[in-house]
């Protein structure tokens, strides 16, 4: 059973319709293992998976909230962490799909010394 939960996990995580897919997300761009998202959540490690492998909430306001609720509940997870979670992850898809042309994301540049200096010929 463990190995099908495992398995079945692994591929929530790439699917934006379960949980799973935020809380790679999330872990992610905190730089937390399975046993630091699981405290940073406030539950047990054993039940991340279980937790990994429910469907998203859905996006309705009203509906959203009742999901993360019954989520938490079930799992006994923090709710405002899942919130976070999910909406992180909703932020990077968002980023994910923009087109670099749309100046969503600009490279930063090293000045050289003239453009310092206001010049527009670089001096020794």
């Amino acid at each position: 059973m463990t190995d099908a939960l495992d398995f079945l996990a692994r591929r929530a995580a790439t699917d934006p319709a379960f949980l799973g897919q935020a809380l790679s997300d999330y872990a992610e761009s905190e730089a937390l293992d399975d046993d630091a998202l699981a405290a940073a959540l406030h539950c047990p490690s054993a039940t991340l998976n279980a937790l990994r492998i429910c469907l998203r909430p859905r996006p309705e306001s009203a509906l959203f909230r009742a999901d993360i609720e019954e989520i938490a509940a079930r799992f006994g997870a923090a709710p405002d962490v899942l919130v976070e979670a999910v909406r992180r992850s909703d932020a990077l898809a968002a980023l994910r799909r923009a087109p670099a042309s749309q100046g969503t994301l600009l490279a930063a540049r090293d000045r050289t010394s003239a453009e310092q200096r206001g010049g527009d010929e670089e001096q020794p």
